[in-house]
């Protein structure tokens, strides 16, 4: 196997301060700028659909609140956590080591598939879960 150079391994580094310094940029961008209408599934049927409150639990999170976002919607906080898998992979591999974690396995997908049914569906009756 070739070893990856300095250039690589600094690149590597430096990905997810170039990410975090985007995503911060295009969502104070979206939050200062457009609006967003309501969730026509809330409005008429009175209940939430999996992806309510999404846009404005990305907006927490861009803002660093993790508390806030998970109130809004957990799939963004979700996305995050399974890149960060992602990224630690990379950053194993660049410096040499191979890990594989379970992201890769059908059986993780499965799982969060089947967790986020039973959220997007308890999210109707537990108010503590429900976007505000």
């Amino acid at each position: 196997m070739k070893k990856n150079g300095f250039l690589t391994k600094v690149l590597v580094i430096l990905l997810p301060f170039a990410a975090l310094g985007i995503m911060y940029f295009i969502a104070k961008l979206v939050s200062e700028n457009i609006t967003f209408p309501e969730c026509g599934f809330h409005k008429i049927l009175n209940i939430y659909c999996p992806g309510c409150g999404i846009t404005r639990a990305a907006e927490a999170l861009a803002r660093g609140d993790i508390l806030l976002s998970l109130r809004q919607n957990a799939f963004p906080v979700f996305i995050l956590t399974v890149g960060l898998m992602f990224y630690a992979e990379l950053l194993f591999w660049v410096f040499g080591k191979r890990v594989r974690l379970p992201v890769h396995s059908l059986k993780f997908v499965y799982i969060a598939l089947g967790f986020w049914g039973v959220y997007a569906v308890a999210r109707n009756f537990i108010p503590a879960i429900a976007p505000i």
